[in-house]
């Protein structure tokens, strides 16, 4: 039982999450972007921003888990006195969830830079907007042609 539940927590520790990928604040074609693209694009950074803070949520649950696993199975080794008979075993549980902790303050770190390049550029996609007059209402045809 405990060896399956090392096997499992060391897998959660390096089971990571799928390349993240890479956001710019400004890209060649924004100036050429009409309305409804600059709004779609807007729309995008906000569920950019959104995956971001859900990838930020899980690592840190996941840790959690991993502190959680390595009491357990401390706990567990030392009352079946596993932990005197296999020097070390403790100290593995121990190093995967602080393993587990590293990777939890790695994938925070890059939401935090991805959520703040998405805020940049969504400011950056504002002032597009506006320079635009994209939210002044259109201007009515005249009768008289």
């Amino acid at each position: 039982m405990q060896r399956l539940l090392i096997v499992s927590l060391a897998g959660a520790v390096f089971a990571g999450p799928a390349a993240a990928q890479s956001l710019q604040v400004n890209y060649p074609g924004d100036a050429s972007m009409d309305c409804a693209a600059i709004t779609a694009e807007v729309t995008r950074m906000d569920q950019f921003v959104l995956a971001a803070n859900a990838q930020a949520s899980k690592a840190e649950g996941q840790a959690q888990g991993a502190n959680l696993g390595a009491a357990v199975a401390v706990q567990g080794m030392l009352r079946t006195g596993l932990l005197a008979r296999v020097p070390g075993a403790g100290q593995f549980a121990n190093q995967a969830a602080n393993a587990a902790r590293q990777r939890a303050e790695q994938v925070k770190a890059q939401a935090a830079a991805d959520i703040q390049t998405a805020s940049t550029r969504k400011a950056l996609l504002s002032g597009l907007y506006s320079g635009k007059a994209c939210d002044m209402a259109p201007v009515p045809a005249s009768p008289l042609g």
